[in-house]
């Protein structure tokens, strides 16, 4: 028993193995027989231990514990075979249960393998009539871009065909021009001609008769004197004379004959000019009573003529093609359109008169108008003069920038149209602006400087050369923009009419009152002759306008 520790006697008492009990079991530390167990422990001993390190604790015989340990594991066998068949049992569920696991699982992947075959379908399917949608979109855009590429092509051909057939009937016109000229040239040398060939006619005649009469002395004696005066007829009328220096004046005449072209208003135009020739009155058109003081302003296109009631302050656009005359904008009493030229094709620009002008600027005295004439905007420039009535005059020059002046001062304003931002400022030297000024293709501007004068200067503002004539007292003046040529109206008091004198701009008068017209009780006031790109002058004779055109003479 545990309690029963044993004795020194007991030392070498040999341990008796039980029945089916190997007691070989020995001590590592001491090499003695294994001979108890301690329960405080929980290990077996030999003597020694048990002596010496397990003295107070309580001890138990080995081959006890042995056998009750192994009757405790010999307890649990019946529940180990127990448990064994249990497990076997199980063994046959998990097969089963595997099985059947499986199955389920095949039959899910079944189903979602169908959920996701008909989903995969749905989304091809989709995919397909999305495809067939675009398809179809992309065909009707595409036919609808071929539709809009034919009708752009179609369009662009007629206005090809279109600007064509102008340059067509231009170029035809050009030439029916050249050949008019060609044909005065071959009239007048045909008559000279046939002047020279009837000279030599009678110089052989004459020669004949001479001859003939030396032949017989009472013939010679008789007709000499006859024969000699005839001689010294045509020998006086000195035909080569005068058939030579009309050649001369031909040569000189055809070699003036040009081919110009140039911009006006954004639009090309060619004809023949340089020579000058005789103006002609082509067309006369009424004027309606409802402009009473008809005052033209500017060309607008090459048949529009913006023209200014200066009694009612409204403003028309005449055109010498169609005959119509149409109001564009209503009266204001204060404001007068002064000068109107074209800046391209769509945008007109207007300088203006204005009363009431305060502040250091001047609104509302350049305009910009579309071609319905309703406003695009207003351009400002400085105001230099103390008085509340003031005139701005206007033009565009060859690069498309808006030159501006106020009257009775030094300064012209270079101005972008695009912004209205004054680019460039040209002071006059020693000079101011008396009027309507215009740009020339040279760079160069004409300006009236006084009531006898115009001047050509610089873009720097330096005169390049005065223009004067004592008989210019009220007059005004309007540059062919492809020649460059100016053409000066003025009141000729000798006459009582009004006349127009053709100069060239480098100061020469070319030809004296080349157009001459009376003025009604309608024109008190002296008009520009306006100059259309095609050649053709515009008088205003206050009831009517007079369309010339220049025929080549020699």
């Amino acid at each position: 028993m545990a309690s029963n520790f044993p004795g020194e006697r007991d030392e070498k008492v040999k341990l008796q193995t039980k029945k089916g009990h190997d007691m070989t079991w020995s001590c590592d530390k001491h090499g003695e027989p294994v001979k108890y167990y301690c329960k405080e422990h929980n290990i077996p001993v030999c003597y020694p231990c048990a002596t010496k390190y397990h003295k107070p604790c309580e001890l138990d015989d080995i081959e006890n514990v042995i056998l009750e340990k192994k009757g405790k594991l010999d307890d649990k066998q019946q529940e180990i075979e127990e448990m064994k068949k249990q497990l076997k049992a199980l063994d046959s569920k998990l097969q089963s249960t595997a099985t059947s696991a499986s199955n389920h699982f095949q039959s899910v992947n079944n189903e979602l393998k169908t959920a996701f075959e008909d989903k995969l379908k749905i989304v091809k399917d989709k995919e397909k009539r999305s495809i067939r949608s675009i398809e179809e979109e992309a065909h009707k855009e595409i036919q609808t871009n071929n539709e809009k590429r034919e009708r752009r092509i179609k369009s662009c051909h007629e206005e090809a065909e279109q600007q064509q057939l102008t340059i067509t009937k231009r170029q035809a016109k050009v030439e029916s021009e050249t050949k008019a000229i060609s044909e005065v040239v071959a009239k007048q040398i045909k008559d000279l001609t046939s002047k020279n060939q009837h000279a030599i006619s009678n110089i052989d005649h004459v020669e004949g008769k001479i001859k003939q009469i030396q032949k017989d002395d009472k013939t010679l004696v008789n007709e000499a004197p006859q024969v000699l005066a005839s001689l010294d007829d045509n020998l006086s009328s000195n035909v080569h004379q005068y058939v030579s220096d009309c050649l001369d004046r031909i040569q000189r005449e055809v070699q003036k004959v040009k081919f110009v072209e140039g911009e006006v208003g954004g639009e090309h135009y060619r004809r023949i000019d340089g020579y000058i020739g005789k103006w002609e009155l082509v067309k006369s058109i009424h004027i309606p009573s409802i402009v009473y003081y008809p005052l033209m302003r500017g060309l607008i296109s090459d048949d529009e003529i913006c023209m200014f009631d200066v009694k009612n302050k409204v403003t028309y656009v005449a055109n010498i093609s169609t005959e119509h005359t149409q109001k564009v904008i209503e009266g204001d009493g204060n404001v007068c359109i002064t000068s109107c030229t074209i800046m391209d094709s769509n945008i007109i620009v207007c300088g203006k008169g204005n009363r009431g002008c305060t502040g250091d600027s001047l609104d509302g005295c350049i305009t910009l108008y579309d071609r319905q004439w309703k406003v695009i905007r207003d351009i400002t420039i400085p105001r230099n003069i103390s008085s509340d009535n003031t005139s701005v005059y206007v033009d565009v020059d060859r690069d498309g920038m808006i030159l501006a002046a106020q009257k009775i001062q030094s300064n012209i304003y270079v101005i972008n149209p695009d912004d209205g931002r004054i680019v460039n400022t040209i002071t006059l030297q020693g000079k101011v602006l008396w009027g309507k000024m215009q740009a020339l293709s040279s760079g160069d501007i004409v300006i009236r400087t006084n009531k006898y004068e115009f001047t050509v200067i610089l873009r720097s503002g330096e005169e390049k050369v005065a223009i004067y004539c004592d008989e210019w007292c009220a007059s005004c003046c309007q540059v062919d923009k492809l020649t460059d040529t100016l053409y000066i109206t003025y009141w000729d008091g000798e006459r009582s009419i009004y006349a127009v004198d053709q100069v060239s701009c480098d100061g020469i008068i070319q030809a004296r009152r080349i157009v001459k017209h009376e003025r009604s009780d309608r024109c008190s006031f002296i008009n520009p002759c306006i100059v259309t790109p095609f050649g053709n002058l515009v008088a205003c004779g206050g009831d009517q306008l007079f369309v010339y055109k220049k025929r080549f003479i020699m």
